[in-house]
This record gives C-alpha cells, sequence and structure tokens, in this order.
C-alpha cells in the first residue's frame, strides 16, 4: 500500500441510517441536524457515505406528512457529480476512500445538507427522496443514494484516478471483503427503515428513544457481529483481508473507531477487548492519518452532538 498522507481536503459531513446496505445513523437531535451539518462542513476533510445510523434520520418529531412518499424531482445537473454528506460514519467510507486518494477532491463537489437548506427544506427533498445522507448528483443527472452504491460508483467511475482501488488483490480477498461488508452494512450500522423510531444496532450507545428491552437485545446482537468480525479478519493483517486496503477497511474502520472512542463513556465499552485481531488492526489503521483524520473528525461530531445521549444512556443502562 501507499504510504501513509496527509488526508485530503474533501467532504466533511456524514450521517445517515442504513437501509439493507449501509445507511443507520438515527438522529436523536432533530433541531441540531442542520448546525451540526454546518459545523461539519466547516471542520471537515471529507465526505461521507450514507448509511449511518449513529446519528439519525433527521425526521423525528417532523409531522407525518412530511414521511409520505412525495419524491421529489432532482435538480438539473451540474458539469460535475457533486456527493452530499454529515460526519459521521456510514459516510465516513466515503470521507475515508477521499483521503486515501486525494484526486478525487478536484474532480467531485462535496457539499453538506445546509448547502440545500437543511435537512428539512423542500431544496433538500429534491436532492435526498429519503432526506437522507450522503446522496450522489451525478454530472449525467442520476441521483444516488445509499453509502455504498456511492462508494462503488465514486471507485468506478475514478478508477485511472485512484491511489488506492481498495477492490482487493485475489478473487479470495475481494470476496471476504463483500463479507465483511455485509456484516457491517447489515448487522451492525444498518436500519432497513426510514421512519422514526426504527433502530441500528449501533445505535444502543446514543440512541435515547430506543426501549430497554430492544436495546438489551441489540446490545447482546451488536456484540455477537463483533465477535464475528473478528473471527473473519485474516490473522496475518495489517489490514482486514491482508496487506492491502479494502474496502471492508473503508466500511469498517469509521464505525469500529468510532464506538472505540467513545469506549469510556459508552455502554458498549471497548469494541476491541478479547477481540486481539480487531485490537490489532485498529492500532494499525489509527497510525495512519489518512486513517485517523477522519475518525477524529467523526469524534468530534458524536462529542458535540451525541455526548449527553450517551451519557445518558450508560447511566440509565438498558432498563
Amino acid at each position: 500500500h501507499t504510504p501513509p498522507r496527509s488526508a485530503a481536503t474533501t467532504p466533511s459531513s456524514d450521517m445517515s441510517r442504513a437501509r439493507h446496505s449501509s445507511r443507520d445513523i438515527e438522529f436523536d437531535l432533530p433541531g441540531a441536524l442542520d448546525d451540526m451539518a454546518g459545523l461539519a462542513s466547516k471542520a471537515a476533510i471529507g465526505h461521507g457515505a450514507r448509511d449511518v445510523e449513529v446519528f439519525g434520520n433527521g425526521r423525528q418529531g417532523r409531522p407525518a406528512e412530511r414521511q409520505s412518499c412525495d419524491v421529489q424531482p432532482p435538480p438539473a445537473a451540474s458539469k460535475k457529480d457533486t456527493v452530499v454528506i454529515i460526519s459521521t460514519n456510514n459516510p465516513g467510507r466515503l470521507m475515508l476512500f477521499a483521503a486515501l486518494n486525494p484526486k478525487l477532491g478536484e474532480v467531485i463537489d462535496w457539499k453538506t445538507p445546509a448547502d440545500y437548506g437543511g435537512f428539512g427544506g423542500d431544496e433538500f427533498a429534491k436532492v435526498s427522496p429519503q432526506k437522507l445522507c450522503p446522496v450522489a448528483l451525478t454530472a449525467g443527472g442520476l441521483r444516488l443514494f445509499e453509502s455504498d452504491v456511492i462508494l462503488s460508483y465514486v471507485a468506478d467511475k475514478y478508477a485511472p484516478l485512484l491511489e488506492n482501488d481498495c477492490r482487493g488483490p485475489t478473487v479470495e480477498a475481494r470476496a471476504l471483503s463483500a463479507l465483511l461488508v455485509r456484516v457491517h452494512d447489515m448487522y451492525i450500522s444498518g436500519t432497513n427503515c426510514s421512519q422514526p423510531q426504527f433502530f441500528s444496532n449501533q445505535a444502543v450507545f446514543y440512541k435515547a428513544a430506543m426501549p430497554g428491552p430492544e436495546r438489551a437485545a441489540r446490545l447482546k446482537d451488536l456484540l455477537k457481529q463483533l465477535d464475528l468480525v473478528e473471527s473473519l479478519l485474516l490473522p496475518a493483517g495489517p489490514y482486514c483481508v491482508g496487506d492491502a486496503i479494502s474496502f471492508a477497511d473503508v466500511v469498517l474502520y469509521p464505525t469500529v473507531a468510532m464506538m472505540q472512542d467513545q469506549a469510556a463513556a459508552s455502554l458498549v465499552g471497548s469494541v476491541t477487548e478479547g477481540r486481539p485481531k480487531l485490537a490489532a488492526w485498529l492500532a494499525h489503521c489509527n497510525a495512519d492519518p489518512r486513517f485517523r483524520g477522519v475518525a477524529d473528525k467523526i469524534k468530534a461530531f458524536v462529542d458535540t452532538f451525541l455526548g449527553k445521549a450517551v451519557a445518558g444512556i450508560t447511566a440509565k443502562g438498558c432498563g
């Protein structure tokens, strides 16, 4: 792999929830969504995907009629691709991919919901049919959503510009990487419903509205999925599927780093304790400023907007 380089200045916000692939960050702070997007855009380097449940769908507390299927036509296509994100773990895959491939900053316009009037506005509804991030507006007029779809599009279209294509060097490596991505997107960060009060497993430590019995069950399953990830990582490392960065690293790192950064305050605790391969992998990635730069942006976002929720949930437990 190429030697570490400083993170590229590109996207900056990321938050979204996960569908069947990668979109699960449900927000508990609907009133803060637009402010956080603006903050993320000022502080940010990368832009992200759209499957993060850590922060939320941005729709809680909004009138039911706003949740209808009134899909708006996309805005007119521009000469460059546009990716709209906020700094959270699922959009974090786009942030990290951009940091690993600095030339993407020259060919993609990275924006936040604040550039479209905020999450609740009609202008943003024209950009994102689910009213979530990330979303991409292609130069050809397509409107894409779901972080994994956007990542695949960017990696395919801009292949000649990439320093790290993250595809994996062998058939076996690519298959294992795809499996790890699927485990993450479906069983850790994913929420396959865009309506309020539906949660992902990762939301156990920051989603205050989650009922106690559901929190207990999801916490148990989250720990099970982390054990499964541990079992799938190749022992030799240093990355998930060998000595080259793969999509598995790009997808897993923002989420694992986010949870580990909150370990002291979180109901989940340390995600690397008792998982030596995961611990070694995380330490290796954290030593690379391209990786750690993305994690620091996500941590700042979580600390600022979810810190009180995380502490309150930990104090209360699953009762």
